[in-house]
């Protein structure tokens, strides 16, 4: 069945996610007829949407309702498995302590069933409930259903997977909060997220505003799931606000994980150019 075209029902307007703050200018217009707005914040430099379809049961369900569907005889892709071990033996580094991961977002278990290998102590956290036990039957750990913040916790963690998860969410100020308070002294935590200001998304960007380039949206049922686009100067300012310090960061692209290749190792870790960010940190104390 295929689905329909999808109209907001309501907008909204907010604040900067990060930093809270109204001080914004327009950074670019994208989706079906140009309608959404990302704008840039002039105190952190991050782009976020505002105004922005209101984010309420309406939005979620269109966002994210396909994303309860899932194949019972899924099998775990190799290719997902190699780049998930490269990110394990990377949070090695930096995780001195070892006891147990939380992987929040926890989808299949792909990353949980890697984990395995360098965990005693896995555990995952997944909104849909149909993942959520695939996982727990297929690989003997433990997943939590729910939301994140509204779970209870009866252990702490020596490190707090996120990849890809806190852009979908309207309060990143709360996650960081939740992790803090759920991280063992010296914990870590391993967020990878969105590179707005890598140099492809600049370029595309660039050539959109000449008018070289058009709008790359040709599905008018896709919904702006990403509330905000971060980038490095915004990450840097959104963690050393909220108390936590940054052990390392660098950018990386879905085919060379850890950014460990040579173009990798130029262009991801020394420039830190590339599509997506990962960042280290622990909580200050």
């Amino acid at each position: 069945m295929s689905k329909s075209k999808y109209i907001p029902h309501a907008w909204e307007s907010v604040s900067c996610p990060f930093c809270n703050s109204y001080i914004s200018e327009l950074y670019e217009n994208f989706g079906p007829e140009l309608q959404y707005v990302y704008t840039k914040c002039l105190k952190c430099e991050l782009i976020y949407q505002s105004p922005r379809p209101k984010y309420d049961e309406v939005f979620i369900n269109a966002a994210y309702g396909e994303y309860f569907s899932f194949d019972p005889n899924y099998k775990y892709p190799q290719l997902n498995l190699d780049g998930w071990n490269k990110e394990l033996q990377e949070i090695m580094k930096f995780d001195n302590l070892k006891t147990s991961i939380l992987d929040i977002g926890s989808c299949m278990g792909d990353f949980l069933k890697v984990a395995k290998k360098y965990y005693s102590d896995c555990v995952g956290i997944e909104v849909a409930e149909n993942m959520a036990k695939f996982t727990e039957d297929k690989l003997n750990v433990k997943v939590l259903v729910g939301e994140f913040l509204n779970l209870e916790y009866n252990q702490k963690f020596s490190c707090i997977h996120m990849s890809h998860v806190i852009e979908h969410i309207p309060n990143p100020k709360d996650w960081l909060e939740k992790s803090r308070e759920i991280l063992i002294d010296g914990g870590v935590l391993a967020m990878s997220i969105p590179n707005m200001y890598s140099l492809d998304r600049k370029i595309k960007l660039f050539l959109k505003r000449i008018g070289v380039r058009k709008d790359n949206w040709k599905d008018n049922t896709r919904t702006p799931d990403h509330l905000f686009e971060p980038n490095i100067p915004s990450l840097v300012k959104f963690f050393n606000d909220n108390g936590f310090q940054i052990l390392e960061y660098y950018t990386y692209s879905r085919k060379d994980m850890d950014a460990s290749s040579w173009f990798g190792k130029i262009y991801n870790r020394k420039l830190k150019q590339g599509s997506n960010l990962r960042f280290f940190v622990t909580p200050v104390k």
